[in-house]
């Protein structure tokens, strides 16, 4: 899988690959940091979730604390009063045995417990009972009976088994109360033992109210969705704040006999939802405030963030993709114009340039580029200027083998003999052909004035008329105002030679060649047409065609019998004036060809000394 994304990879674009570097090196930093935060902060809200459920559960705890650390108190101060303790052992005997005590007796009892129940709205009543169930209290005697028999309650008991210490009795329904009263107390006690013999006297039970705890939690900041609950030692429940329309998860803890095993800090899952479980436990009363808060609540401001997280990633996918995407083709841009260019080049055109240039390593690039077309440019030109000159030298070369004032001599000679022996038409072609060798064999430069070349046009026509018998008429309309105009040498003979050979040579009757040069503007226009047999119009835009798209790099070479041919003087054309010269053919089937050569009067004014 790999192997065949690398490769699908290797054949991408480069804009396609930038842009997906460019978006993985955006996304993954992101998705990384994205990830990583969300966990961070997600274990650092738990862990604050933690510690602030600890700190609750140490508070409620130390509340705790101070409220039965008074009850205990309120507990021993019989053991100091003598004349209480000696009201207790006056009604000594086995439980259940009591009926009734001295009136005297029950007022001095409530006097005592009222006073130690004073502004204390907590305790719901301080009892003290006698050994054989004398039971005085500070309230009111039509709501409790003055005679009990503890031994109808389990609760009392345990208390009986202890020796003294004080003890802390889970919410339960004393039945000391008469029957309108159906609410549950949690009660502080303890045996009263004579402080010398310790012998027992009797009791002191102090009924807390439930809505006391209730009441420390209160002022508490408390998550809503959160359990909290107290314990004692043998995990009985004293109190459990239940989240409203939840349900108590003691229930579910005793039911799975877990409450005993959880330490704080581990998470338990509890009728299909999580929690976070939280113990604090009190040395001095023995007691676990316990905290368990939904995994959900804990998470809800991790969720919060995970979202807006998720929309911000979204966002900046968005950005960084649309930033990739200019980047990208801000980077490709030159290289895909670079790619351009060079395809062009590739087709043999040089002119293709670099623009505009930027002072990066593209523009560097495309600067060398641009040298290195003007480089080949030039080489170019030189290569193909040394060609001509290497046939100029052969053509020199030529001549230094043949002396020209010898063939000169010998034509004047020949001339004079045909003069002497009244041969007009002999002397009048040793004379044209005089004329040709001089123009070809004595100038030396590539360009020549238009006057000298109708010259030796017409020589050239006086020899093809004698060949052809007077069948050959040429007729001449030269504007007087462009006989001066320079030209390349020899341009205008091959198409003359091209008209005769090919346009008129099948012909018996001979035919016409027109020879025309005006100027049109600024351009000098040179034309040569014949009536000959023509060409039709596919094979003329084909003839067209190819002239345009001739590279000046292809070597001058023969045409045959014709001397250069069309293709050569299109090729001097476009070498001596670049996009200001060309040449075009025009005709129809039995009408003859136009040749037509247009040349810049303002490009060949430049070239007037070459």
């Amino acid at each position: 899988m790999l192997r065949g994304l690398g490769s699908h990879l290797n054949e991408s674009k480069m804009r396609t690959r930038l842009l997906l570097l460019f978006t993985i090196l955006i996304l993954l930093p992101l998705a990384l940091q994205g990830i990583v935060t969300y966990h961070h902060f997600s274990a650092t809200m738990n862990d604050k979730t933690e510690q602030y459920t600890i700190d609750i559960a140490g508070q409620v705890n130390a509340n705790l604390d101070r409220l039965l650390k008074e009850l205990e108190r309120l507990s021993l101060m019989p053991l100091y009063d003598e004349q209480l303790l000696s009201i207790l052992a006056k009604y000594n005997g086995a439980m259940g045995t009591g009926t009734w005590a001295l009136s005297e007796d029950y007022l001095k009892m409530k006097l005592y417990t009222s006073a130690q129940a004073y502004d204390r709205p907590e305790i719901r009543g301080i009892h003290l009972l006698s050994n054989s169930g004398i039971l005085f209290s500070n309230v009111d005697a039509l709501a409790i009976d003055s005679a009990w028999d503890g031994n109808r309650d389990a609760w009392f008991r345990t208390l009986a088994g202890t020796d003294g210490a004080w003890q802390i009795i889970p919410p339960h329904r004393p039945s000391y109360y008469s029957r309108a009263d159906a609410s549950t107390y949690i009660s502080v006690a303890r045996v009263i033992r004579e402080p010398k013999s310790l012998e027992r006297l009797g009791y002191c039970i102090i009924d807390v109210k439930v809505d006391a705890l209730a009441g420390i939690l209160a002022n508490l900041k408390v998550e809503n969705a959160a359990s909290l609950m107290i314990v004692d030692e043998r995990q009985r429940l004293l109190y459990e704040r239940v989240p409203d329309g939840g349900a108590s998860v003691y229930e579910a803890l005793t039911r799975q006999e877990r409450l005993s095993v959880l330490a704080s800090g581990q998470r338990e899952r509890l009728e299909g939802e999580d929690y976070l479980f939280v113990r604090h436990h009190s040395p001095h009363t023995g007691l676990s405030v316990i905290g368990l808060t939904p995994l959900d609540v804990i998470q809800k401001e991790s969720r919060t963030l995970m979202i807006f997280t998720l929309w911000l990633a979204m966002i900046c996918i968005g950005l960084a993709i649309a930033l990739a995407v200019v980047v990208s083709y801000r980077v490709t841009q030159p290289l895909i114009q670079l790619k351009s260019k060079m395809s062009g080049v590739e087709q043999g055109d040089f002119s293709k340039r670099i623009s505009p240039l930027s002072n990066d390593e593209f523009g560097q690039l495309g600067r060398g580029f641009n040298r290195m077309m003007d480089e080949l440019n030039r080489l170019f030109h030189e290569v193909f200027v040394l060609g001509l000159r290497e046939k100029e030298a052969e053509l020199s070369a030529l001549q230094s083998q043949i002396n020209p004032h010898f063939i000169y001599n010998t034509l004047e000679s020949i001339n004079m003999m045909a003069v002497q022996q009244q041969h007009r038409a002999v002397s009048d072609m040793v004379s044209a052909l005089g004329k040709l060798l001089r123009y070809t064999i004595g100038k030396a430069g590539r360009l020549a004035v238009l006057r000298e070349e109708i010259d030796f046009v017409d020589s050239y026509v006086r020899i093809q008329q004698m060949r052809y018998g007077g069948k050959l008429q040429v007729i001449y309309d030269i504007e007087p105002q462009v006989e001066e105009l320079r030209l390349p040498k020899l341009t205008l003979q091959p198409l003359v030679e091209n008209a005769i050979y090919h346009g008129l040579g099948g012909r018996e009757d001979g035919g016409m060649i027109w020879i025309s040069a005006l100027r049109f503007e600024q351009e000098l226009l040179i034309t040569v047409r014949d009536n000959g047999t023509g060409m039709d119009e596919a094979e003329i835009e084909a003839l067209n065609r190819t002239l345009d798209s001739l590279p000046s790099s292809v070597s001058l070479q023969s045409s045959g019998e014709g001397g250069m041919g069309l293709a050569n003087i299109s090729q001097r054309i476009k070498l001596q004036y670049g996009d200001s010269g060309s040449v075009s053919v025009d005709g129809s089937p039995g009408q003859g060809l136009a040749v037509t050569i247009t040349i810049s009067i303002a490009e060949e004014g430049e070239r007037q000394d070459v």
